[in-house]
């Protein structure tokens, strides 16, 4: 099993890879994770032309072009004397106000990966990260860096496509099993879960509540959580407050933060674009609703799911408009009966 793994500089991809490696380790399965940034420097020193982070970028093409090249001969060899591994690279990078290419098509149709991965995180992580790196601080702003990583999945979809091969999207929020599973349990369903994550960010009770269901959701699927990726509170000014227990309040702004309304709104945009590509990289999508407030964001994805050929199961708690309820394949009361459903049509097995 080959993976391509993609993602931008500051996206905590490979810190995000290393813990899949422990994780299938631990899990009895020895997965090779090559780093071409790393291997780069490394063979540029072996070649007694060495480079650093801050300038590998303004190499002439063609020197860039030949040290990747060098770095794939290696890895093609390598390869052949191991079972599984995971290629951590870039697509492009957005460098000086243009755009660079980061790949090679001819060493990809070599390689001939299995899977294609890109690793996301938020928007304001990832402009920290870059703030703490000397080759990125102060280079990108909020609006490049969703640029950038809009940009990064765009061109690793192309490459899988251009392959036929599965190409999937997850945030370093997600358990590193997500990976695991991907490679190793490909026919595994996947589930996108919806909830109103606007009505209710706020509830720390509903969202604890929200967070055990998918708990016991992952128990049995691959749960994509829309949450994992948390830019969505930067658009309606949501602080973290620092309790511990509201895991999903990550984002420690401060008083003076604000957005511009161009960064807002590709924000905005952007976070309705990636939930749907979740959707679609799912089977199905489950809805978890526990209030009587109609959310038109989870209105939308079930029309979505509804009408792109998804099975749509829905838990309302409340009552709640029946626009809601005319896309879903079968509404639940609760969550027991749901689960109980699942089992009784063969969906999961008895625990």
């Amino acid at each position: 099993m080959k993976v391509i793994c993609t993602g931008t500089s500051g996206s905590g991809k490979l810190d995000y890879l290393k813990r899949v490696v422990d994780e299938a380790e631990r899990l009895g399965v020895k997965i090779h994770l090559y780093n071409i940034g790393d291997l780069m420097f490394k063979k540029a020193e072996e070649l007694e032309c060495p480079t650093s982070p801050e300038k590998i970028l303004d190499l002439a093409p063609s020197s860039l072009r030949a040290l990747r090249a060098a770095v794939f001969e290696e890895i093609l060899k390598e390869t052949e004397k191991v079972e599984h591994c995971i290629i951590s690279t870039h697509g492009c990078f957005r460098w000086k106000n243009y755009l660079m290419p980061a790949f090679d098509v001819h060493y990809l149709n070599e390689l001939q990966p299995d899977l294609y991965v890109t690793v996301i995180d938020s928007v304001l992580n990832v402009s920290r990260r870059l703030h703490e790196s000397p080759a990125w601080k102060g280079r990108l702003t909020l609006k490049d860096i969703l640029i950038w990583r809009d940009e990064e999945i765009f061109v690793t979809k192309m490459m899988a496509s251009f392959q036929r091969k599965p190409h999937y999207v997850v945030a370093i929020e997600q358990p590193a099993t997500t990976i695991y599973n991907l490679m190793f349990k490909p026919d595994m369903t996947k589930v996108y879960l919806s909830f109103p994550i606007t009505l209710m960010i706020d509830d720390t009770q509903k969202m604890k509540e929200v967070r055990e269901f998918r708990d016991k959701l992952r128990e049995y699927f691959e749960v994509f959580d829309p949450l994992a990726v948390e830019d969505t509170e930067l658009t309606y000014g949501t602080v973290g407050s620092g309790d511990a227990e509201e895991e999903y309040y990550l984002s420690k702004l401060s008083k003076d933060f604000s957005l511009t309304d161009t960064e807002k709104a590709k924000v905005e945009d952007q976070t309705v674009v990636r939930d749907y590509m979740l959707i679609d990289q799912s089977d199905i999508v489950v809805v978890y609703y526990p209030t009587d407030k109609t959310s038109p964001g989870v209105l939308c994805e079930i029309i979505y799911g509804s009408t792109n050929n998804k099975e749509v199961h829905a838990v309302f708690k409340e009552r709640v408009s029946p626009f809601l309820k005319f896309h879903c394949t079968k509404v639940f009361a609760d969550a027991e009966t749901f689960f109980d459903y699942l089992k009784e049509t063969g969906r999961i097995t008895h625990k």
